[in-house]
C-alpha cells in the first residue's frame, strides 16, 4: 500500500511540475501578445495581465510541488564527511537529488518570479533594446579587432 501512495504522490508532482511549466510557456506566449513600440534603439512594452496570471500560478505550482516533495521525501541529513563516507549509495544519490532539486527550483523560481514582476506593473515599461545593444556591441568589437 505505501509503494502505490508514493507512486502516486510521485506522479502528482510530475502533474505539478509539467502544469507549471505549461503555464509558464502559456504565460510567455500572453507576453509576446502585447504590443510594442520600437523607436530606433529605444523599445516600451504594455504589461500583460494575463501572462501576471500565468506566471503567478505557475510560481504556485511549482511552489507547492516543492513543499510536497519536501513534506514527504522525509530529512536526507547528511551533516559531515564522515557521515557521507560510511552512508549508502541510495542515501547519497538521494542527498545529490535534493540537492540538485534545491539547486533547480531556486533557479526556476526566480526566473517565474521576474518574468511575473514584469508584467505586474500597472505601467508600460521603456529601454533601450537589447537586440540593438547587442548589434553596436559587436560592429564594435568585430571591427576593432580586424
Amino acid at each position: 500500500m505505501a509503494k502505490n501512495i508514493g507512486i502516486l504522490v510521485c506522479l502528482l508532482l510530475v502533474i505539478l511540475d509539467v502544469a507549471a511549466g505549461i503555464l509558464g510557456i502559456q504565460a510567455e506566449v500572453e507576453q509576446n501578445k502585447v504590443s510594442e513600440l520600437k523607436v530606433w534603439i529605444f523599445e516600451c512594452r504594455d504589461p500583460s495581465y494575463e501572462a501576471f496570471k500565468l506566471g503567478l500560478a505557475a510560481t504556485v505550482l511549482l511552489v507547492l510541488a516543492q513543499v510536497i516533495s519536501n513534506l514527504l521525501a522525509g530529512c536526507i541529513c547528511i551533516q559531515s564527511q564522515e557521515e557521507l563516507d560510511k552512508a549508502s549509495s541510495n542515501k547519497k544519490l538521494a542527498f545529490a537529488s535534493f540537492v540538485f532539486q534545491w539547486i533547480i527550483m531556486g533557479i526556476a523560481f526566480a526566473l517565474l518570479v521576474a518574468g511575473t514582476m514584469s508584467n505586474g506593473k500597472a505601467r508600460k515599461s521603456c529601454g533601450i533594446s537589447q537586440t540593438k545593444i547587442n548589434y553596436w556591441l559587436c560592429v564594435y568589437f568585430c571591427k576593432g579587432t580586424s
